[in-house]
């Protein structure tokens, strides 16, 4: 399937009673697209809502255990045990704080003004967020209660260990080092199109 088949089955099927058609989109999803097509022809007046985390090194570790289990979401077993690395979690708020900027130079220099949220916010005020979305969108009825939405967060006593360790080892305050991705810390297969199929 090409790309901007994907792109009509998305806005086709996708597309609720309601009018909507929703994207998750990371900086190598839309790096990905822009080669194949021009997302502002598919959707001319999108509604940003960039989702960021308070919690970086929280995100950082949460990301360097997926690389190495493959678990994306909560429920899911793992495929292997993750062990604990410091260059991964360094590599992974690397890449975290580059992809964050990223956005934050599109937005500019598009002139956007995303709808911005915060994951630590959600668990709490799911339904006020959904409002805040709808509001943005412009949708006349209220937004339906999502309280039997399933929140629960992946993060567990391992990541509590792993934050334990990298801060005895990195969290030095007066050390000011510059940001370096060792060769090999996110080695990881090219990633397939897996948000098309789920």
């Amino acid at each position: 399937m090409t790309t901007a088949e994907r792109c009509l089955l998305a806005a086709e099927k996708g597309r609720t009673d309601n009018g909507v058609v929703a994207f998750k989109l990371f900086p190598e999803h839309f790096e990905r697209l822009q080669k194949d097509i021009r997302l502002s022809e598919w959707f001319p007046d999108p509604i940003w809502v960039h989702l960021e985390r308070k919690d970086l090194l929280g995100q950082a570790i949460s990301l360097a255990r997926a690389m190495q289990d493959g678990v994306w979401s909560s429920g899911k077993e793992p495929m292997k045990d993750a062990l604990y690395s410091r260059w991964a979690i360094e590599a992974s708020l690397a890449k975290i704080v580059a992809n964050n900027g990223r956005w934050a130079a599109y937005f500019a220099r598009t002139g956007t003004e995303p709808l911005r949220v915060f994951y630590e916010d959600i668990s709490d005020e799911v339904d006020n967020v959904c409002q805040r979305i709808g509001t943005r969108l412009g949708l006349a009825a209220p937004v339906p209660s999502t309280g039997d939405v399933d929140m629960t967060q992946q993060r567990d006593a391992q990541n509590d260990d792993w934050r334990r360790l990298f801060l005895a080892e990195a969290g030095d305050q007066s050390s000011f080092p510059a940001t370096i991705i060792p060769t090999g810390a996110l080695k990881r297969k090219k990633p397939k199109w897996m948000f098309w199929k789920q």
